[in-house]
C-alpha cells in the first residue's frame, strides 16, 4: 500500500469509506461480512476508516464501533462527521458528539469534520459557533485534526477556506473523471490547491457508475486501450495520481472489491492512452447519463418511502440502452419498483439533503412520464 505523509501521520492513499458496507436479507449491515472486511483492511495497509452520523440510518457507527474493538487503537485512524444539518442548538453538536464517541467506542477522533457543507448548510456553522466547539474538543484531544467535507460551489469553498483555512487541516471533495469539468470539480480541487489543503477523495467512482459504466460506448472506448484494466481501475488512478491528494476513499460492499482496489492502489500509474480513453468516456457518458445520482442515499428519510437511487438507476440504465431491453419490460419493472414517483408528494425533504443538487421532484415526473410512454409503446 503506498501512503500520504501527514504531519506525524502515513496515511494509506485507499481509505475504506463506511457508506455502503455489505447488507443482510433484512436490509441491516451484515457484521460477519463487514467485520471480515475491516480485518482484511487493516492487515493489507488500509489504516483510514472513515464513517459518519446518518451513514446506514445511523448504524455504521455501531458497525465501525464493534468491528475495530478486537484491533489496536494506534492500528488505525479513524474519521467522523459532524452533521451540521441535524443541529438547532450549539448543544446538539455537543450531545453529538459524545454518542459518536459511544457509538464507535473509542476516546477520540483522528480526523474529525463538519460534514456536507453547502450554501444552505454553512450558515448554521457560523450561527451555532461550530468551528468554536471543534476548537475546544481538538484542544482537549478528542479531535486529532479538524476538516470539512463539501458539496458547494467555489464561492463557498474559497470563502470557507480564506475565513477558516487555519482551522481546516483537510478538506472532503467529491472527486472524479465524471464530475471533473462536467459538475465543476476540477474547480473546487484547484481552490484546495491553492490554499494547500490536503485533500481526501470521496466517490471516486461516483457511486459505483465509473466501476461499471452504464454506456456500452464507453466501456468499449476504456476497453479499446488493450492494458487490461479494470474500470475501476481507470477512475481510482486518475484521483490518486493527483498532487495534493491525502487519501481516496472508496465504499466496497465486497471483500473482492476491496482485494481489487487494494490490487489497483499498489500497481502501476495511468499511461497516456488510458488518459486520452477517459476524455473519450466522459463524452460519451456526458450524453448517456441522465441523472448524475451517486447512490448516496441521502434522500432516505422520504416520508412517502420513495425509493429515490434506485428509481434513478433502473432510469440510467434504461437511458444507456437506449430505453430498449429485450429480456424483460422496463415499464414493468419499474412499476414493480414500490414506492415510485407517482407516490411523491412534492415536501421537498429529499432535495433538502441532495449533495448533488438533482431537481428531484421534477427528475421524477420526468421519468414517471416516460415509464408511462414505455408502457404504451409495450416496452
Amino acid at each position: 500500500m503506498n501512503y500520504t505523509e501527514f504531519k506525524d501521520k502515513k496515511i494509506s492513499r485507499l481509505g475504506f469509506g463506511t457508506m455502503r458496507l455489505p447488507m443482510d436479507d433484512q436490509g441491516k449491515i451484515n457484521y460477519a461480512a463487514g467485520q471480515e472486511m475491516i480485518d482484511y483492511a487493516l492487515a493489507n495497509g488500509i489504516n483510514y476508516i472513515d464513517t459518519a452520523y446518518k451513514y446506514h440510518e445511523g448504524e455504521s457507527e455501531d458497525f465501525v464501533g464493534a468491528a475495530l474493538a478486537k484491533h489496536q487503537r494506534t492500528s488505525y485512524y479513524l474519521a467522523d462527521k459532524l452533521p451540521t444539518w441535524l443541529c438547532s442548538t450549539e448543544d446538539d453538536a455537543r450531545k453529538i458528539f459524545e454518542d459518536q464517541l459511544l457509538k464507535c467506542r473509542t476516546d477520540y477522533f483522528d480526523f474529525y469534520l463538519l460534514h456536507s457543507l453547502d450554501e444552505e448548510s454553512w450558515p448554521n456553522v457560523p450561527r451555532l459557533h461550530m468551528i468554536e466547539y471543534l476548537r475546544e474538543e481538538k484542544a482537549a484531544g478528542r479531535i486529532r485534526h479538524l476538516g470539512a467535507s463539501f458539496h458547494c460551489g467555489p464561492d463557498l469553498l474559497r470563502q470557507v477556506l480564506t475565513d477558516y483555512g487555519q482551522d481546516l487541516e483537510f478538506i472532503q471533495l467529491q472527486l472524479n473523471y465524471m464530475d471533473w469539468d462536467l459538475y465543476g470539480a476540477k474547480e473546487l480541487y484547484q481552490i484546495a490547491r491553492e490554499f494547500d489543503t490536503p485533500v481526501v477523495v470521496m466517490e471516486p467512482l461516483r457511486g459505483g457508475m465509473l466501476a461499471n459504466p452504464l454506456s456500452e460506448t464507453a466501456r468499449k472506448v476504456l476497453d479499446g486501450t488493450d492494458t487490461g484494466a479494470s474500470y475501476a481501475s481507470y477512475a481510482l488512478r486518475f484521483i490518486n495520481e493527483l498532487p495534493g491528494i491525502l487519501c481516496t476513499l472508496s465504499g466496497m460492499s465486497t471483500l473482492a472489491q476491496m482485494k481489487e482496489n487494494i490490487e489497483i492502489f499498489n500497481g502501476p500509474a495511468m499511461i497516456d492512452k488510458e488518459k486520452e480513453a477517459i476524455s473519450e468516456a466522459v463524452k460519451v457518458l456526458q450524453a448517456d447519463i441522465l441523472v448524475p445520482c451517486t447512490g448516496c442515499n441521502y434522500c432516505y428519510e422520504c416520508p412517502s418511502g420513495v425509493k429515490i437511487p434506485e428509481i434513478f438507476k433502473m432510469y440510467n440504465e434504461a437511458a444507456s440502452k437506449g430505453f430498449h431491453w429485450i429480456w424483460g419490460s422496463l415499464s414493468g419493472q419499474y412499476n414493480k419498483c414500490t414506492p415510485n414517483a407517482k407516490d411523491c408528494i412534492e415536501c421537498g425533504a429529499c432535495e433538502s439533503h441532495c449533495p448533488q443538487k438533482i431537481s428531484i421532484i421534477d427528475k421524477l415526473k420526468e421519468i414517471d412520464a416516460k415509464y408511462a410512454q414505455l408502457a404504451e409503446m409495450g416496452e
